[in-house]
């Protein structure tokens, strides 16, 4: 949407673009001055961009390759990036997730534009309050982002109007402390509910700050006592007070990623998009004049269907535009979501089962439109079914040498609003949700050596995954109780951590974490959970690489870290260190 920021060597902004008055539109024939970042249409403008500046991140590739590739959930596809999902020696020349760096710093000083010019501009004081307080909610966003996936990094709270080709890594324990500082500020200032869609709220800063605690806690020189007890109070916050913030979990898994239902209670925030085509970076992402900005997550994670030699099944807007980047781990698919009797979560995740949506491609004899295409038992030997073609797991890509380009799918992010099959999504990206609320808080438990607590948090999510609609009331009451029966004891804190995070896969894979979920969190012996899980996880059903995730056999101790883009290095004129082991 907006083109905020020009950045020349390294960081810093010369220009905006204008937007209208509506929330996340933008007139494209104007720029923004700095006289005119003086007056309230022009605070409010900025405000609107720095918005936008994160439909970069959620939605884009860059946020996917850096938080998908290389963990216990994913692993490369036919046209997936080798370098960060193999740690390959290329990954510091790669620019696969420069954009995280690069537009965050945009997005930083489109904030701090509004942080230093809202008091100026003759708007209300209690609006400029609110308007900072967003502002800062967003800044925090970016180097919260920025912080976990490079660590040490540049801080610039000031807005930024001439461009320097120097910069300075600051420290961790900075970066983190600026980051607290605006979320308490914006969960004190903003309104404990935002009624207009995509603007952040108390809620929101809350939820964030629990995380941002949770995350700091393992980092150097923490008070990790502290920060648990700080990533608990935050999140029980909302959890003991959810009336007050309009929260409470979907019934059914399934209705949280139902599309058109982006803003119902489970959902904390969300970044913004619409079906009109003004305003909303939307188009054919491979077409001429795409933008960064797409909302292309649903491509990501599907399989080349249309290439399975079934005559009549062709890619269409329900089954979507398959970019084959990652797969699911056998571990994830073996392990993790093993049990999927009581547990709804992997079939309300995963699409197993397309359908002949072309009749005048039918070449199977006896088949119709709307006969199966493609079942995905997901096992070995299943029972004959009527299907054109049948995939068990043996043959998934990359299991024993396949090269077709079969796996299940993630439908999380499923649109069916999309005007044409090669289109980006209109939906808007759920970047927080409630569910994941109750999972900070079980994790902070642990830590604080409070299984009980933790045991509790964990059976709100688990009751809700053992919900299926078509079962009666007794029945669900009956599976919600073997869910409960199946969380470990949690009175050993390695075992109860190691839960949690296969927890956290079940309820939240592919919504852009896992990576940062695995580098914060310790193994009971202390070490990296990104490190052992990658290393050591093996699915029981070996298919190659004896069980193995394809990633453990590059990964070092120093990949707790993402390389810093090469770009930032070749164009910063004082010496700005590259991480460690690139």
């Amino acid at each position: 949407m907006m083109k905020n920021i020009k950045y020349i060597a390294v960081i810093f902004v010369l220009a905006f673009t204008f937007s209208c008055e509506d929330f996340l539109k933008e007139d494209p024939k104007s720029l923004l001055t700095a006289q005119y970042l003086e007056t309230e249409s022009g605070v409010y403008s900025a405000l609107w961009s720095s918005y936008s500046d994160l439909r970069y991140i959620y939605g884009g590739e860059s946020a996917m390759n850096a938080t998908c590739s290389g963990t216990d959930e994913w692993q490369k596809g036919p046209d997936g990036n080798a370098n960060f999902n193999l740690y390959q020696t290329g990954m510091a020349a790669d620019n696969a997730i420069s954009g995280l760096w690069n537009w965050g710093y945009t997005g930083i000083n489109t904030a701090n534009a509004v942080i230093k010019f809202a008091p100026e501009c003759g708007m209300p004081e209690a609006e400029v309050k609110k308007v900072t307080a967003e502002a800062k909610y967003i800044r925090a966003t970016w180097y919260f982002l920025i912080v976990q996936t490079f660590g040490s990094c540049p801080l610039s709270l000031d807005f930024i109007q001439e461009p320097s080709t120097e910069a300075y890594r600051d420290p961790v324990t900075d970066v983190y402390a600026a980051i607290i500082s605006d979320l308490e500020e914006a969960k004190t200032v903003l309104p404990a509910m935002e009624e207009e869609p995509g603007r952040a709220d108390a809620a929101a800063a809350t939820h964030l700050l629990a995380k941002v605690f949770l995350a700091r806690a393992t980092t150097s020189g923490a008070n990790a006592a502290s920060d648990y007890q700080q990533a608990y109070n935050n999140a029980m916050e909302l959890i003991n007070n959810k009336g007050t913030y309009g929260l409470g979990l979907e019934q059914d898994f399934e209705k949280v990623f139902e599309p058109r239902n982006e803003h119902g209670s489970e959902v904390i925030f969300t970044v913004e998009r619409n079906t009109d085509i003004l305003y909303n970076d939307a188009g054919n992402p491979s077409g001429a004049g795409s933008s960064s900005k797409n909302s292309i997550t649903f491509m990501f994670f599907r399989p080349n269907y249309s290439a399975w030699g079934v005559g009549g099944l062709t890619r269409d807007i329900p089954y979507g535009r398959p970019w084959h980047r990652i797969r699911p781990t056998n571990y994830l698919l073996d392990v993790t979501f093993g049990e999927r009797s009581d547990d709804t979560r992997y079939f309300k995740s995963f699409q197993t089962v397309w359908l002949l949506n072309d009749a005048a491609g039918i070449t199977a004899p006896g088949f119709a439109l709307g006969d199966t295409a493609a079942w995905l038992p997901g096992y070995e030997n299943p029972p004959s079914a009527r299907a054109v073609k049948i995939f068990p797991p043996s043959q998934y890509y990359n299991n024993n040498g396949q090269t077709m380009s079969v796996y299940p799918a993630l439908s999380k992010f499923n649109d069916t609003d999309r005007p044409e099959v090669a289109e980006s999504s209109v939906r808007p990206f759920i970047v927080h949700r409630f569910a994941e609320t109750y999972l900070i808080a079980a994790e902070a438990a642990m830590y604080l050596d409070r299984p009980a607590d933790a045991a509790d948090m964990l059976h709100v999510v688990r009751d809700r995954a053992a919900y299926k609609a078509d079962r009666s009331a007794a029945e669900n009451v009956l599976a919600a109780q073997r869910m409960r029966n199946k969380v470990p004891d949690l009175s050993d804190k390695g075992a109860g951590i190691d839960f949690i995070l296969e927890e956290r896969s079940r309820e939240l894979c592919g919504e852009y974490m896992r990576w940062w979920d695995l580098v914060r969190t310790r193994t009971g012996s202390g070490e990296v959970q990104l490190l052992y899980r990658v290393r050591n996880l093996i699915s029981p059903v070996v298919y190659s690489d004896d069980g193995h995730i394809p990633a453990y056999a590059n990964i070092r101790d120093t990949h707790v870290l993402r390389p810093i883009p090469q770009g930032q290095i070749d164009l910063t004129s004082n010496e700005f260190p590259q991480n460690p082991g690139y």
